[in-house]
């Protein structure tokens, strides 16, 4: 369904979309959402196909989510996007992922922008490719929550990954999905088993390049007072950050059930 700027689509979630809890993965859950975007441009003719013939491409450059519970495999969920507001430089997307009953699962804000694929610089955004969304024009896009930034002696885990040919995209940028798996990843298998994504904010500082060897560097979890836990991730490589983020965690114990 589209109506104007607002689109929407059902989907039943898979068991390969879904992790050894039987939740969906996050970078699975952030590739179906932002195929809604790229559907809806498609419905309004300004799609990959478009942008790409104009040496173009669309990169999300900050996301904040909120999460009040993941689907799990075999549920039914409805996927919803609103280009809600642009300027010169940057677009204000949101995505929400809701129940078979119209309740809001997942919540999530992005700040977009768009580059010029042979020279990998963010350019003006074209106004043919937002004409069609009615999106409102303004100064001041909403400000996201930044990450908090660490020192190297704070780190307590590390791992290393090799950008492969099949992690990257039709922009030859290396897909969003995959820093969310390289973050996660860096943490031991004990925490994630007891504990759930509730928010994340990133930001995305430097383009990953195919053949670069990355970090994904965690610090240890912090306990909270309200019994949710912290932890600060960075990407790095070549002496540069490519994101940060900082995940906020609850027990399996406090998850809204099903």
């Amino acid at each position: 369904m589209t109506q104007q700027n607002r689109y929407d689509e059902e989907h039943k979630i898979q068991y390969y979309e879904t992790d050894l809890t039987g939740k969906v993965t996050l970078g699975m859950l952030i590739n179906m959402l932002v195929l809604t975007s790229y559907d809806q441009a498609d419905s309004f003719g300004v799609g990959t196909d478009y942008m790409l013939s104009k040496g173009y491409g669309w990169v999300i450059a900050q996301y904040e989510i909120d999460i009040k519970r993941l689907p799990r495999d075999h549920e039914k969920v409805r996927l919803v996007t609103e280009a809600t507001s642009n300027n010169r430089y940057f677009a204000y997307r949101q995505f929400f992922l809701e129940d078979d009953q119209g309740n809001e699962l997942v919540h999530v804000d992005t700040i977009c922008v768009v580059m010029d694929l042979t020279a990998r610089k963010m350019v003006a955004i074209p106004d043919d490719a937002v004409a069609p969304y009615h999106s409102e024009v303004v100064k001041r896009i909403p400000r996201l929550s930044r990450p908090a930034s660490f020192e190297e002696s704070d780190v307590a885990a590390t791992k290393t990954y090799r950008v492969r040919y099949f992690d990257l995209d039709s922009n030859h940028h290396v897909n969003n999905s995959h820093y969310f798996d390289w973050m996660m990843d860096a943490l031991d298998e004990e925490f994630l088993i007891h504990h759930e994504l509730c928010h994340l904010a990133i930001r995305f500082e430097n383009e990953v390049r195919y053949g670069h060897v990355v970090k994904s560097e965690v610090t240890a979890p912090v306990n909270n007072e309200d019994g949710t836990a912290t932890t600060h991730h960075h990407i790095m490589g070549n002496d540069e950050r490519y994101a940060e983020a900082t995940l906020t965690w609850r027990p399996l114990s406090a998850t809204t059930v099903d």
